[in-house]
């Protein structure tokens, strides 16, 4: 028997097309002879599936299942394709887990604290792990540009602290150039995060956990 297995992709953030994207290609790839693929657009307001007919039907949340005009179908597994809020930050990946439904992402708690790069931050201190001077500010705060540049110096980077790398980011070279930056990082969170730029390559090392066994991918330059 086939497993039904939901692509959830879209978001509440600027990265919801790009996650469409990714959540059309993963769904086109896998195969159907082992899985009836359902596609769930996320968004703030609603939860659906689209058949290819054009007909939309919500995804009941409180089981996370679909009310068809035949069957109702329940899912063994979602594929998380959901750049940014709520894919990235644990919010899903808490209701499956409390729902008992098997997802492809980290677990919440890990999910959550690495996309808070200002809690993250303050973990891997604790390790005497080199990285960039920073410093934060909130919606509101007074900012203080001389300490700002005492502390990180330039260039910087000005960053939403709570988002992605395509959305909310700007390298900043010169004093004059903060404002736009942080109205841009204010568009995407009400914390921002301001770091010190750091010439060199930037790499990614990938960690799986499949049945079991815990697997680390070659490194990867970005």
């Amino acid at each position: 028997m086939k497993k039904n297995i939901a692509v959830i992709m879209g978001g509440y953030t600027s990265e919801f097309e790009i996650s469409l994207k990714s959540g059309a290609v993963v769904a086109s790839h896998l195969d159907p002879e082992k899985y009836e693929v359902y596609p769930i657009v996320i968004t703030k307001n609603r939860w659906t599936f689209t058949t290819p007919q054009g007909e939309v039907y919500p995804v009941q949340k409180g089981d996370f299942s679909l009310e068809l005009p035949h069957k109702k179908v329940s899912f063994d597994g979602v594929f998380n394709a959901i750049h940014g809020s709520p894919g990235e930050d644990g919010k899903i990946q808490a209701y499956l887990e409390l729902l008992g439904i098997p997802q492809t992402a980290c677990d919440f708690y890990q999910a959550a604290i690495t996309y808070n790069k200002r809690d993250l931050l303050s973990i891997l201190k604790a390790y005497d792990i080199p990285m960039a001077a920073s410093y934060y500010i909130n919606s509101g705060d007074f900012i203080d540009l001389e300490q700002i540049i005492e502390t990180v110096g330039l260039p910087c980077f000005v960053k939403a602290n709570r988002s992605g790398s395509s959305f909310g980011i700007s390298k900043v070279y010169k004093r004059s150039e903060f404002e736009t930056a942080l109205a841009t990082a204010f568009k995407e969170d009400h914390q921002v995060i301001i770091e010190r730029a750091l010439e060199g390559r930037e790499v990614s090392v990938g960690v799986i956990s499949f049945k079991g066994k815990t697997t680390v991918l070659p490194i990867t330059e970005i």
